[in-house]
C-alpha cells in the first residue's frame, strides 16, 4: 500500500517548484554582467542550482513518504557528514573509534525519536552516557594512551554534532504538525544559504570573520537575514497557529543559527587545514558543507517551536 503524502509536504510543493523555476531565470540574468568579470562564479551558480534541485527532490520525496523514510535519510546524511569529519580531523585511520562513534550516532537518532514520541528524556540521556562510556572503553581495552585524548574528544564531538544536534531534523516528525514546521524550517534555511552566498559574492565588502571564513561577509549575513524575515512572514501559512511575533522569532533564530553553524564548521576546517569537507555535492563541497547551517538551527528551532506549542 502506497502511503499518502504528508499534507504539509503537498502544501510546500508549489513554493519549492516556484523557487526552482525562478532560479534559472535569475541566474541567467545575473550571468550577463558577470560572464566576463566572474565566469567562475557563473559556473558555480549553475552547479549549485543543479545540486539544489537534486537535494530538494530527495528531501521532499522522503518527507512525503513519512517519518521512517525521512528518519532514515537524516541518519544516512549524518553518517555521510561524520565520515567527512572523521577523515578531516584524523579519526579516519582509527577503525575502533570510528566504528563506536558511527554506531553511537545511530543510537542517539533512534533514542531521540523515542524520547520525543513518548515525551520521556531518560532513554536519550542513557544512550548519551553509554556513548561516552563506550568511547572511553576503546583506549582502555587497547591499553593505549598516546593521542587518545584527542581521539576520544573528536569522537564525542562527532556524537554531539551528528547524533544529538543533527538528530533533531528527524525528531520533528515525531511531533504533531512536525512536517509543516520542518518544511518551513528547511525552506527558510535554504533561502538563507542561497542569499548569503549570492549577496556575499556579488556585493560583499566587509568580512564577517576574516580568518575563519574569508568569503563570508556582513553584507551576505544581513541580506540573508532580511530575506528570511520576509519569507517567514510570507510562508507562515505552512505553520498554522503561529503569530506574526512567533514567525519573527523563528526568522531571527534561523538567521543566527545558520550563520553560527557555518562559522563553527569553519573553526574546525581551518584548524585541520581543509577548505571544504568533501566533493560529494558539486558546487557546494561535501555533505557537511551543506548541513552545517542546520547543525544549530535544527535543535534551536525544534525547542523554540516546542515551547510555542506547549
Amino acid at each position: 500500500m502506497i502511503p499518502r503524502p504528508d499534507p504539509a509536504v503537498v502544501a510546500v510543493l508549489p513554493v519549492v517548484a516556484g523557487l526552482l523555476a525562478a532560479a534559472p531565470i535569475l541566474i541567467a540574468a545575473a550571468a550577463i554582467p558577470l560572464r566576463r568579470r566572474a565566469p567562475a562564479l557563473v559556473r558555480e551558480l549553475w552547479l549549485r542550482y543543479a545540486t539544489w534541485v537534486a537535494l530538494a527532490g530527495l528531501a521532499l520525496g522522503a518527507l512525503a513518504l513519512g517519518p521512517w523514510p525521512w528518519g532514515a535519510l537524516v541518519a544516512a546524511l549524518a553518517l555521510a557528514a561524520f565520515r567527512e569529519y572523521a577523515g578531516a580531523v584524523g579519526l579516519g585511520q582509527d577503525v575502533w573509534l570510528r566504528a563506536v562513534t558511527a554506531r553511537s550516532i545511530l543510537a542517539v537518532h533512534a533514542a531521540g525519536w523515542y524520547t520525543v514520541a513518548r515525551e520521556s528524556g531518560g532513554v536519550l540521556v542513557a544512550v548519551l552516557v553509554a556513548a561516552a562510556l563506550l568511547t572511553f572503553l576503546v583506549p582502555i581495552v587497547r591499553d593505549r594512551a598516546e593521542a587518545m585524548l584527542e581521539g576520544v574528544a573528536r569522537s564525542l564531538l562527532g556524537v554531539i554534532l551528528f547524533g544529538l544536534l543533527l538528530g533533531h531534523l528527524g525528531w520533528f516528525l515525531a511531533r504533531p504538525h512536525g512536517g509543516a514546521l520542518l518544511a518551513l524550517l528547511l525552506l527558510l534555511v535554504s533561502l538563507h544559504d542561497v542569499t548569503a552566498f549570492v549577496v556575499g559574492r556579488v556585493a560583499g565588502r566587509h568580512p564577517l570573520r576574516a580568518r575563519l571564513s574569508p568569503r563570508k561577509t556582513w553584507e551576505g549575513v544581513v541580506g540573508a537575514l532580511a530575506v528570511v524575515l520576509v519569507a517567514a512572514q510570507g510562508l507562515g501559512g505552512l505553520a498554522p497557529g503561529y503569530s506574526r511575533v512567533h514567525l519573527l522569532g523563528l526568522g531571527l533564530l534561523v538567521g543566527a543559527g545558520a550563520t553560527l553553524g557555518d562559522l563553527a564548521s569553519s573553526v574546525i576546517k581551518r584548524d585541520v587545514g581543509v577548505k571544504d569537507w568533501g566533493t560529494a555535492l558539486p558546487g557546494h563541497g561535501g555533505v557537511l558543507d551543506r548541513l552545517n547551517s542546520l547543525v544549530f538551527t535544527a535543535p534551536i528551532c525544534f525547542h523554540y517551536t516546542g515551547y510555542i506549542l506547549s
